[in-house]
């Protein structure tokens, strides 16, 4: 694994050498940090469904993703049980 540095370095490289052999350069940088946290599950099933997933293979997914709860645990303490309605488990 790379560190962003490094990552950012090449990236920066790359783009030098383009331009220096006259070509245009276009860059597009996204942040998807914590994007797979805030997916809705109702919203994905039903891009799911809308992408062609359909029959078991649908239900499959909403069943993973249906029915889960979290705590958080700190110094022997435990907090409520709450439902996860977003993010996708990885």
């Amino acid at each position: 694994d790379k560190s962003t540095t490094t990552q950012l370095l090449e990236v920066y490289h790359d783009i030098l050498d383009s331009l220096a052999s006259g070509n245009e350069v276009d860059v597009i940088y996204l942040d998807l940090s914590k994007a797979f946290d805030k997916v809705p599950h109702n919203l994905l099933l039903l891009k799911l469904k809308h992408h062609g997933i359909n029959g078991s293979l649908l239900s499959w997914f909403g069943s993973y993703l249906t029915d889960r709860y979290q705590r958080v645990a700190l110094d022997g303490s435990f907090s409520d049980w709450l439902p996860v309605t977003s993010g996708v488990p990885q």
